[in-house]
């Protein structure tokens, strides 16, 4: 990635200070670089620990042994087991002609801290400057590089002042900076001879604006499809199983469906753990311990939507957004403990309550006759004989055209020999168009079954029915008008 126009300051104190514009492509506001991955600056090492013995000579290299495990250790927790996003602040937003970053924390997608201690900004004009040379105008099909096409193209009056938008990301990468230099011995081998060096090392964050931003890290991919958090495409094996899991799941009555899915859960989030490994970068000489590449490790900010215009080498800038929702947030421990109590309720009343075991109506099960004249459904457990009577079902239709509702009257109904199957004779099809099919398991004569001798408990996947009282179930379907006399149905 390169950045495009990052040269920012601290707009109060900050480490040390920076131009107002960079020389160097990916500068990024502030004069503190990208630390290195395990570089000579920052060792990790969350697998490497310095053992001790009495009498051992201990050299620079087993110091960088001793600082490196406990801060590759926090980094490889950090970025597995909670991931990249903003702890507090970094709001970014407009303050005259500059862009404002203000003080903040973050955590970005190798588990190292970013901290920005005083605010940063940019020049909007300078930047939109450098993003013009880098995105040159261009009459014809609408640029490929993310930005919207310019108002004006070959058929613009000449002179009339160019608009056009920029769109470019805000992020917060890590940086380091040396400091406090102190006496040292002079390195035999260093021909410069160095007589002091640099004691500490202080960790800040560097504000960026890229034409791109990092690809996001979404693990469990299957989990995510079974709480309908992804989609999941024909050609996607993974979300294709999810979805199975899912749908069995929801087939389970409700008093039972909080074990269902933690079963499913469990199966779902081990296969994809392991599935998960590490990403590597092609020619990449840190060891594949993280979850994502440096490439891939800045946390998004805001996504910036700046109009600019531009006329005789003027450039003015119009109107700017700062989309702060496209950043990940992450929550306390105890927060996420309080919303995940906002389901309790639900979930302990459906567990309190257990299911009489009626029969329920299978779901997709319902069909019409070529006519409409007869209706059909199926129920997962036999009918007690003489108890599927006409008040037991009933019809009503709504008018497309506004005439209101009417009520359709059911001749008969026949059950088959094995109990499960119904078949519902209307006198005629019904009147209108949205037709609304109650089966009753409520009111003095609902449907019943054998064994357990239970009222109808409603459809399938719905809150128990309990021996006194079932549920109803309801299916909504939209049938075509009536044909026109003399003509044949399709």
């Amino acid at each position: 990635m390169t950045a495009l126009g990052s040269g920012g300051t601290p707009c109060g104190c900050g480490c040390g200070s920076a131009p107002d514009l960079p020389t160097d492509p990916s500068y990024g506001g502030g004069p503190c670089g990208p630390g290195p991955c395990g570089g000579d600056e920052l060792p990790v090492n969350p697998f490497l620990a310095l053992r001790v013995a009495f009498g051992m000579l201990l050299g620079e290299d087993d110091f960088r042994v001793l600082m490196g495990n406990p801060r590759g250790k926090l980094m490889l927790h950090n970025a597995w087991l909670h991931g990249s996003g903003v702890l507090w602040g970094l709001g970014v937003a407009r303050d005259g002609d500059e862009l404002r970053v203000d003080p903040g924390l973050a955590v970005d997608g190798l588990g190292r801290e970013l901290t920005l201690e005083a605010a940063w900004c940019v020049s909007l004009t300078a930047w939109a400057r450098e993003w013009i040379e880098a995105h040159p105008p261009q009459d014809g099909p609408a640029p490929q590089d993310g930005s919207a096409p310019q108002e004006g193209g070959a058929d613009a009056e000449p002179g009339a002042p160019r608009r056009r938008t920029a769109e470019a990301w805000v992020l917060a990468e890590f940086a380091s900076c040396p400091d406090r230099p102190v006496p040292a011995l002079a390195d035999p081998c260093d021909v410069t001879r160095r007589h002091d060096d640099f004691s500490r090392i202080v960790e800040t964050a560097r504000i960026t604006l890229r034409s791109t931003a990092p690809a996001p890290w979404r693990p469990y991919h299957r989990v995510r499809v079974l709480l309908g958090l992804d989609e999941a495409a024909p050609g996607d094996t993974a979300g294709q199983e999810a979805l199975r899991e899912a749908a069995e799941v929801a087939r389970v009555p409700a008093h039972r469906r909080a074990p269902a899915l933690l079963a499913a859960f469990r199966r779902l989030a081990a296969a994809d753990a392991t599935a998960l490994a590490p990403e590597r970068a092609e020619g990449d000489m840190c060891p594949p311990w993280a979850p994502v590449t440096e490439d891939h490790a800045p946390v998004v900010l805001a996504r910036l939507t700046v109009e600019i215009s531009e006329y005789d080498g003027c450039v003015r800038i119009e109107e700017v957004r700062a989309d702060p929702s496209v950043r990940t947030a992450v929550l306390p421990t105890t927060t996420v403990q309080e919303l995940v109590c906002g389901l309790a309720p639900g979930i302990i009343g459906a567990a309190a309550e257990a299911d009489a075991g009626g029969p329920r109506l299978i779901r997709g099960s319902l069909a019409w006759s070529r006519e409409h004249t007869v209706l059909s459904f199926e129920v997962t457990a036999p009918l007690a004989p003489g108890s599927a009577e006409p008040e037991g079902i009933e019809i009503t239709s709504l008018s497309d055209s506004g005439r209101g509702w009417a009520t359709d009257e059911v001749a008969g109904i026949r059950v088959s020999a094995d109990g499960l199957r119904v078949k519902v004779d209307l006198d005629q099809r019904p009147a209108y168009e949205t037709v609304r099919v109650r089966v009753r398991g409520t009111g003095p004569k609902p449907l019943y079954g054998e064994h357990p001798r239970a009222p109808f408990a409603g459809p399938e996947g719905g809150p128990p029915g309990t021996a006194d009282e079932g549920n109803d179930a309801v299916v909504t379907v939209h049938l075509p008008r009536q044909a026109a006399p003399g003509r044949t149905e399709e």
